[in-house]
């Protein structure tokens, strides 16, 4: 009779090896994957951004009403993060290396109302006044002042046209002399400075923080937004591209 195995494995022999084949196929695993999710590493976790951060014209302000918002769209260009920024700069002549992208964004300018009494987010909105367009814009539209500019940049409210929620486009509702931002998603309402008024959004509509007006009467982004801390995935999210 052949000689029994003089050494059997063990059953923690066995579940130890098994623990083992488990953080091999993890360890080896882990490189492709970070090669796939990488982009999106890259723009939800280290908040790199595609879109590039120079100046970009949205348009004239005089062209704004006084009492409801104008929408413009605006390109932004943008670098593709699913590329390689390293093998397009030493192969430059190639066609992919030479192509341009833009991104669209729609923009809404509105003029500020006065908060006459502060809401509460997830209770009730801003009671506003009025909305306030400079006077001197029914005068003129371009050769703007230094200081005819710091009061155009004072009054006026830069948004995004993403909903604070889920990224739905939001759209300005009219009724009855009444004016709201309306997202057709999930309700969510904003009033015309971009403020909470109801529905899920967790906060007002997202603001650009970087616009400055010039003399020839128009304005000009970067793309950049009020974005707080808090809740990543949340409070933190940035608005979509739209």
């Amino acid at each position: 009779m052949a000689e029994l195995q003089k050494d059997p494995i063990t059953r923690g022999d066995f579940l130890g090896f098994g623990v083992m084949g488990a953080i091999m196929g993890t360890l080896l695993t882990i490189p492709p994957v970070v090669y796939l999710l990488g982009p999106v590493i890259d723009v939800d976790v280290r908040g790199r951004s595609n879109v590039a951060q120079g100046w970009q014209e949205v348009g004239p302000v005089a062209e704004v009403p006084e009492d409801e918002p104008k929408v413009f769209t605006v390109e932004f260009p943008i670098d593709q993060l699913y590329g390689d920024p390293q093998i397009q700069r030493q192969f430059p002549e190639t066609p992919r290396s030479q192509k341009k992208f833009t991104i669209k964004n729609a923009i809404w300018l509105s003029w500020k109302a006065p908060i006459l009494k502060q809401g509460r987010q997830g209770s009730t909105g801003d009671e506003l006044g009025r909305p306030r367009k400079p006077e001197f814009l029914s005068r003129k539209s371009s050769g703007f002042t230094p200081e005819e500019i710091r009061e155009v940049e004072r009054s006026i409210n830069v948004l995004s046209n993403s909903c604070a929620h889920l990224g739905c486009p939001v759209r300005w509702i009219q009724r009855e002399g009444e004016g709201e931002f309306l997202c057709p998603c999930h309700g969510g309402i904003y009033d015309i400075n971009g403020g909470w008024v109801g529905g899920p959004p967790p906060r007002g509509m997202f603001r650009y923080t970087k616009f400055e007006v010039r003399e020839n009467g128009r304005l000009y982004v970067q793309h950049e937004f009020d974005v707080k801390p808090g809740i990543p995935g949340l409070t933190t999210t940035q608005p979509y591209v739209i």
